[in-house]
C-alpha cells in the first residue's frame, strides 16, 4: 500500500488527482491523507482528511503527531495563492504573505515531513508558468514559485529525496476567483498611469475561471509522475507554459521589449 500524502486538497486539481488515485486504489492500494484549513471531507478507508495551516508551525506539530507510524511514498503540495500589484506601490505585508504560502510554506511541509518519508519517497510541489518571472504586476507570485523550485531543488540535492516541479499554466479553477477575492483592496493600486492595465488583469483573470486547460489535465500529469520510477524534475502543463519555458532562451533586453509590446497589444484589444 501506498502512502500519498495531499497538501491543500481542497484545490480543483487536488480534487481531480483523488479520483485518480482511488480509481487506482482499487488494483494498487493508494492510501491518501488529504490536509485541508477547514470544512474536512468524509472519511473512508483508503481517505484520511486532517486540519492543517502551511502558515501555522503549531498546526503542522499537531497535525503530524497522528502520523508516527507512517511512511510517505509520495508527498504532493497543492497550496497557492496570487498576489497582484504594480511594484512600486506593493504593500510588503502582501509580498510576506505571498512567500508565507508558497515559500516559507514550502519550507515548514518539508522540514516537518523530511521524518516520515523513505529514501525511495517523492515530493511533488505544484509551481507555475510564473515561476520563469516574465509576467508584469504579478512579481509577487513569480517570485515566490521561482523560490520554491530552488528550494525544492536544493532539498533533493541535500536529501537524496527525488523532487518534482509540476509547471501549469493557465488552468480552468476556482483559483482564479479566490485570487481576485484576495487582491480586492491591490485593484486599487491600479490607479493613475495603471488604471487600464488593472482593469484589464481583472477582467482576464475572470475569464481565466473558465479557459485554459482542465484540473483533469493537470491532475493527469501529477498522477503519472506519481507513478514514474524515475520522474522527470520538472514537468509542463499546457501549451502556455510551453511557450513560456521559452523565454529562458532569450536575452532579457529583447524578452522585456516582447512581453511589453504583448501586453500593451493585449490591454488596447481589451479596451475596444
Amino acid at each position: 500500500m501506498k502512502n500519498v500524502l495531499l497538501i491543500a486538497a481542497g484545490s480543483d486539481i487536488a480534487k481531480s488527482l483523488i479520483k485518480l488515485l482511488l480509481k487506482e486504489g482499487e488494483c494498487n492500494k493508494f492510501n491518501i491523507f488529504a490536509s485541508y484549513r477547514k470544512n474536512l471531507p468524509e472519511k473512508s478507508e483508503s481517505f484520511t482528511p486532517f486540519i492543517l495551516d502551511l502558515c501555522d508551525e503549531k498546526s503542522f506539530i499537531e497535525a503530524f503527531e497522528n502520523f508516527q507510524d507512517i511512511k510517505f511514498d509520495a508527498v504532493v503540495n497543492f497550496a497557492g495563492a496570487a498576489i497582484t500589484s504594480p511594484v512600486a506601490k506593493l504593500n510588503p505585508d502582501d509580498l510576506k504573505f505571498q512567500l508565507d504560502v508558497t515559500t516559507v510554506g514550502l519550507a515548514r511541509l518539508l522540514k516537518h515531513v523530511y521524518p516520515y518519508l523513505n529514501k525511495n519517497s517523492k515530493v511533488i510541489n505544484i509551481s507555475s508558468m510564473a515561476s520563469f518571472g516574465i509576467f508584469p504586476f504579478i512579481s509577487p507570485y513569480c517570485a515566490s514559485k521561482a523560490a520554491s523550485d530552488i528550494l525544492l531543488n536544493a532539498f533533493e540535492l541535500e536529501t537524496g529525496i527525488s523532487c518534482v516541479s509540476i509547471k501549469p499554466g493557465v488552468v480552468k479553477t476556482k483559483f482564479w476567483q479566490y485570487c481576485i477575492d484576495l487582491n480586492e483592496s491591490n485593484f486599487k493600486n491600479f490607479d493613475g498611469e495603471y488604471k487600464k492595465i488593472g482593469e484589464f488583469l481583472l477582467e482576464n483573470a475572470k475569464k481565466n475561471s473558465n479557459r485554459g486547460i482542465s484540473p483533469d489535465e493537470a491532475a493527469a500529469v501529477i498522477f503519472k509522475a506519481l507513478k514514474a520510477k524515475h520522474p522527470k524534475k520538472s514537468y509542463l502543463v499546457g501549451l502556455d507554459a510551453y511557450f513560456a519555458s521559452f523565454s529562458k532562451f532569450i536575452p532579457k533586453g529583447v524578452l522585456n521589449k516582447l512581453i511589453k509590446f504583448t501586453l500593451d497589444k493585449r490591454v488596447r484589444n481589451f479596451l475596444k
